[in-house]
Formats: structure tokens, sequence, C-alpha cells
């Protein structure tokens, strides 16, 4: 058995994404293994059956006991699951192989050279970290706001690397306690999946056991384009920072973070998470290097981008959106026990919501409705300017700022229980 393993995460429309990511760091290491852990299930006989032995169903392998799954799986939303059970994974490879070092890297990440850089690291260091960006300026150039990062967290999770060591394993324990509750992307309690919580490892581990690797091949992302350069050099891809190209770097791996893959595929470069993101020029030797290799693997692409993910909907079909899973997490966590929440039973959450009009059978997805696409917003901020106002002259100044503070907390998806049931009037913030 090898010494060195890479594995990802995901739900499964994205297994061909991550079968593309397999190809390209087997092509360039030899010396790893590398694993596909599903988060959600395969109900089709035909596809389970015809899956590599290398792509694993998660819930069958990791140890969170079945309550502990379905309630996971409720509360959290697709990308807070997948994130959620990252540590899980983790500890089963540990516990159960003897693997000594384990990286664990997004599934829309493209491995470019050898990952031996990375493994060197882990000669000397327990965990290795990337940061979103390694560049400090006085006068910050990228796209993303940096005050981002700050609600995001410091270090991108979308790799980590992991020894096989007492530290490691503490790390990991640590992590996935915190996990088990707390993955949520929830800026009131500053916390953004897995990823938040990692801000505190410098805290914890001294620089022998913790390494912050400045590598700017490493985690090359949207995020950070504007600090990093790409080119070519014989016939290598190469990296070097924008403001002093003397500090040259091999591409190792690149995170295609937030593209549209399906229109990648067909040649269309759509980026969601960093929508003001420049043209560089030098960066479509990336993305039109990605697009070529999905497109030369399309077969497995298209078999699975179709595939919806399991705990998407209630037992009857109904969408489950981000409302329903706060509210659960808010009843679960004033004490509420909620059994089989993706049930549709006459004592059921899904009862209680539907007694409430909660429940809505329609084609509108409002997880994905905001102030930038929302249907006459202008209309509907004037208007309700013009009730705020109203207000204002009702209450006077002092108890219209204690108001507006008061709007923060209950704004909150988790502080609308009361709508679910009145003996919660007096403690739903």
């Amino acid at each position: 058995m090898k010494k060195n393993l890479v594995f990802t995460i995901c739900a499964k429309n994205y297994i061909g994404l991550a079968q593309i990511l397999e190809k390209s760091v087997l092509n360039h290491s030899m010396d790893t293994d590398f694993l596909i852990f599903v988060a959600d299930q395969i109900l089709d006989e035909g596809i389970l059956s015809s899956l590599p032995s290398n792509i694993k169903i998660a819930r069958d392998v990791v140890d969170i006991d079945g309550d502990m799954w379905i309630d996971m799986s409720f509360k959290y939303n697709l990308t807070e699951f997948c994130t959620s059970i990252k540590p899980a994974v983790f500890l089963h490879l540990l516990a159960n192989t003897a693997y000594e070092k384990i990286v664990y890297l997004d599934p829309d990440i493209y491995v470019f050279s050898s990952l031996k850089p990375i493994y060197e690291m882990m000669d000397e260091h327990s965990i290795v970290l990337t940061p979103h960006v390694t560049r400090i300026s006085d006068v910050y150039k990228g796209e993303l706001p940096d005050t981002d990062f700050l609600g995001n967290g410091i270090f991108n999770l979308g790799f980590c690397g992991v020894k096989n060591d007492q530290t490691g394993k503490k790390m990991i324990k640590w992590w996935h306690s915190k996990l088990l509750h707390n993955c949520f992307i929830d800026p009131y309690l500053n916390t953004f999946t897995d990823q938040k919580w990692m801000d505190y490892l410098p805290a914890f581990f001294n620089d022998k056991e913790l390494l912050i690797t400045r590598h700017l091949g490493l985690n090359i992302a949207p995020w950070n384009f504007f600090e990093r350069r790409i080119s070519i050099k014989d016939d290598q891809l190469i990296v070097a920072a924008r403001e002093n190209e003397e500090e040259i770097y091999p591409v190792i791996f690149v995170h295609y973070s937030g593209y549209n893959y399906s229109q990648l595929k067909e040649g269309v470069v759509i980026q969601n998470n960093v929508s003001s993101l420049n043209n560089y020029e030098d960066i479509k030797l990336l993305t039109g290097r990605y697009t070529q290799y999905i497109k030369d693997n399309r077969d497995k692409f298209d078999r699975f981008i179709h595939l919806e993910y399991s705990y998407n909907k209630f037992d009857d079909g109904t969408v489950i959106n981000s409302f329903h899973r706060r509210l659960y997490r808010s009843l679960i966590n004033k004490g509420e026990k909620l059994e089989q929440p993706f049930s549709c039973s006459s004592h059921s959450f899904y009862a209680r919501l539907k007694k409430s009009g909660m429940i809505r059978k329609t084609a509108l997805n409002i997880d994905k409705v905001g102030k930038s696409n929302m249907t006459g917003m202008d209309s509907k901020l004037i208007l309700f300017n013009r009730m705020t106002r109203i207000i204002y002259r009702l209450l006077g100044f002092e108890r219209y700022s204690l108001f507006v503070r008061l709007l923060r907390p209950y704004s909150r998806y988790e502080s609308q229980i009361h709508l679910l049931d009145s003996q919660y009037d007096k403690g739903n913030i």
C-alpha cells in the first residue's frame, strides 16, 4: 500500500468532477492513492454497482451514528453538509488505514504537477494549510473584498494536509466535535462551514506542528488571481507574484471554485463567487485548460451532473429551503426532539411547517433570491423605507435606534420559531 492518500468529498452530481481531479492527481503523483467519498445517497442500483472501488458512500464508512447523520443532513445545506463530514472522513482514514500523509482536495480542483512539495512539507509538519491570500500591500487590489476573509476564514479549506500522528489526530478530533453542530454559514455566530474554525489553529499549534504555506502554486483560485501571474515555461505552468516576478513556483493545483462547470464544458466562462473578477489574460491559461479537461472527460461529467442531491427534499418531494433548515436548528437548540425531520407524517416537523403555511410547492428557489436579483428591488426598497419612516415617527430617535438593533437577531431565520409556536414569543432571539 502507498504511504500517501488524497481524498475528496462531493455530492453525487460532482462524482464526474471528482474523477477528473483523480486523473490529474494520479497523472503527476504515482506514489499516491485517491478516494472519493460521496456525501449523499445513490439509490440507482445500476449506477451504484458500476462505481469503481475507490468511490465510497460516506454514510457507510464514517463513524457518525444514524440519528446524528439524519440531523446533520437536514439542518445543513449541501455545502455545509459536505464540509461538516470532512473531519469524520479524516478520522476514519487515520484510524483504519496505514496512510502516513493524507491530503484533502475539493472536487473542483485540478492538479497540474507533482504533489511532492506538499508531502515534503508534511515530513516536518503535522498540519499544512493555505491562506486565501499571501501578499501584504498598502492598497488591496483583490476583487473579493478583503473583509470577506474576516468572515469566511483566513485559510481556504479546499485543501488540508494532515499527517497520521498524534498532533494530526488531536486537531481532527477537535475539528470534528465543532462541525457536528456548528458547520453553518452564519455571519451572526461568526461561522463559515468547516473553514472559519481553522482560524484557531495558529493559537493551538506551534510552527513545528502547523505550517501555513505561502507557496504560490498551491490553491490558486479566483480570490487570489489578483496577486498571482500565470505563464508557461518549458511547456509547464508556472506562477509568480504579480508585483515580484522573481519569485517563481510551479503551478501545483488550481481551485476552480465558483465556476459554472456545465457552461465551462461548453467553453463559456461564468464565475459566480467573484462576480467582479477581472478578465486576466494570463488566467485564461487556467480556465482554458480546465475547459478542455472537462470536455475530454465529458462522459464521466455528464453521467452524474444531473443527479439531484438526496437531502434536498422532504419525503413527498417538497424542496427543503434554508428557512426550514434553520427553524429546525433553532427548535433542536431549544430542546425539542424532532425525529425523522424528512418525514411528512401527521405529527412531523413538516406537518408543523405546513400548518403555518411554510410549505409551498413552487419552482421559485427562495434561497437563490437576493437584493442583486430580486424583481422590482428598487420599488420594494422604496416601500420598505417609507414604512420605516412611519415607525421612526411613532417611536422617536432613541427607541427607533433600539428597534434597528433588535432587527439583526430578529431577522435570522432561527428567530422565526414563534411563527410555529406561540410559546416562543418571549424566547425566539
